[in-house]
């Protein structure tokens, strides 16, 4: 509902009752111009959405200017005061009735940027609180003899259907006029609205003329919708609403006039046709442009999802990073200073057993940076660079490197962190070959697995003394390898060879998806 801020107080509300019923006796006087069956009684009664917008609005006090207003339109049509108040006391129940309801019971916004308010509106506003105008304005003509009992129900429907029709064609044009998208200066702004608005009254004018006629005329009243549509999708509520003000304004004064594809010269026809086709026009335009309104704000939603999702993945995988260069830290790089500096607070290291220590140290931080540059270089070429850092590592222990990797292997979808650990993997088997081994070769050789080669084959193999220790025997860099493999999907086997023994990974091309 609006602001409490915009409800008129003191002599601002005195005049704008006076306005509103002004206004009302105004649009009573031409919807009286349409009335053919009885002269209380039309198919479109503009008062009754102009009183339900201007409640709805600017508040429930401006209800005496419905009363006063109705009384003057029913003065004027020769009823007697007692008669004419009672109508106008109808009349004031519906706007009150109305209006109430949609800002205290139903949840409603007068923006009508949501299909259930636009349902709310002809509904609670229109159909429901009509029934309150007709009933007391019907039941006050026959109480007085202004009409018989045959015609009573007759009049009745004509009544409550002047006041719906009344309440479809022009309150969502008021409500969106006030709360609807986008602000006026944007669309004054708005070539396309321009263009639309020339387009409109053109349609108008080749419609409600007497240019056209059979079936050429009946063609040319569908011509209006698409403009209305056409602003719907590209202006927002408040511009369809000001596109389907003068096709509803040209269809009833043309009708009025005998002008137009309505006009059949049967004037309950006339009538029938002219309130189908205004109630259509009132009734589409706010449903067309709080559907649209709708299914941006949906898009805006998921948008915002997307965008908040991606963040928090962003931020997940960062956190990932970060724990991850911790816990290499402390493996590697850390791991590799603490023994030397153990060594060396012990009086026991040499500056060759320092030099070393300090070597492996920056050969594992260097292979935990090239690991996290995956995603430009590759796995491909990093292993070509730990190949480079391994060969004079190799030499100066006394080893010859034989590297090989089969055609046809997939490494391209290795994130930084599986890339980490296959690399890991690899560079511990080969110290354990340095260390323990007594080997004078080792060999490592990536392949493509068995079958669809949906796996990787990593074999590191040496010619040394071999021995496959037992599980309760295994040390913590051996350990560390079944681990990583674990984390990456894979397997890992330790085996015999003649001479010396083989480590043999198997890992999937592509990461586990949970």
């Amino acid at each position: 509902m609006s602001d409490e801020a915009t409800r008129p107080t003191g002599m601002t509300l005195l005049l704008s009752i006076a306005a509103l019923g002004l206004l009302y006796f105004v649009s009573g006087w031409l919807g009286l111009r349409l009335a053919f069956e009885h002269k209380a009684a039309t198919l479109i009664w503009p008062p009754s959405g102009l009183s339900l917008a201007a409640l709805i609005l600017f508040g429930h006090r401006l209800w005496p200017g419905v009363f006063f207003g109705s009384v003057a339109i029913s003065v004027m049509q020769g009823f007697s005061p007692q008669v004419s108040a009672g109508i106008a006391i109808g009349s004031t129940l519906e706007a009150l009735a109305g209006s109430i309801l949609l800002s205290r019971v139903v949840p409603f916004r007068p923006s009508l940027d949501r299909l259930q308010d636009v349902a709310a509106l002809m509904i609670v506003g229109g159909a429901f609180a009509a029934v309150v105008a007709a009933s007391v304005g019907v039941t006050v003509l026959w109480l007085d003899a202004q009409l018989d009992s045959s015609s009573y129900f007759r009049i009745l429907l004509t009544w409550w259907q002047g006041d719906l029709g009344g309440v479809v064609v022009l309150a969502p044009v008021l409500l969106l006029l006030r709360s609807g998208r986008p602000a006026w200066s944007v669309l004054l702004a708005h070539r396309e609205f321009w263009a639309i608005v020339i387009l409109l009254f053109a349609m108008c004018f080749v419609m409600f003329s007497d240019l056209t006629s059979g079936e050429i005329k009946s063609i040319s009243s569908q011509l209006p919708l698409f403009a209305i549509v056409w602003a719907a999708a590209r202006l927002g509520s408040r511009g369809a609403a000001v596109v389907a003000v003068p096709t509803l304004l040209f269809a009833i004064f043309a009708t009025a006039r005998g002008q137009g594809p309505f006009a059949t010269g049967n004037t309950a026809t006339d009538m029938s046709l002219l309130w189908l086709y205004v109630a259509t026009i009132g009734g589409m335009a706010p449903t067309l442009a709080a559907a649209i309104s709708q299914r941006d704000a949906a898009d805006a939603r998921r948008r915002l999802d997307v965008s908040e999702r991606l963040q928090i993945e962003r931020e997940h995988l960062l956190l990932e990073q970060r724990e991850l260069i911790m816990r290499e830290m402390h493996d590697g790089v850390g791991g590799q200073l603490v023994s030397v500096l153990s060594m060396v607070q012990r009086g026991q290291a040499s500056p060759a057993e320092i030099a070393d220590g300090l070597r492996h140290a920056l050969d594992d931080m260097r292979i935990m940076i090239d690991s996290l540059a995956t995603s430009r270089a590759g796995l491909p070429v990093l292993l070509g660079q730990l190949r480079t850092r391994f060969e004079p590592l190799l030499r100066r222990n006394g080893l010859e490197l034989t590297w090989r990797v089969g055609e046809g292997v997939s490494l391209d979808a290795f994130d930084p962190q599986r890339s980490l650990h296959f690399l890991r993997i690899i560079q511990e088997a080969v110290t354990n070959v340095i260390q323990h081994a007594r080997a004078s070769r080792v060999q490592i050789a990536i392949s493509r697995g068995e079958g669809d080669g949906s796996t990787v084959t990593v074999e590191i193999s040496d010619d040394g003394i071999g021995a496959v220790p037992e599980a309760a025997h295994r040390g913590r860099g051996m350990q560390n390898m079944i681990d990583r493999a674990g984390e990456i999907g894979g397997v890992i086997h330790f085996e015999s060879a003649s001479p010396g023994w083989r480590v043999r990974l198997l890992v999937p091309a592509l990461p586990k998806i949970d």
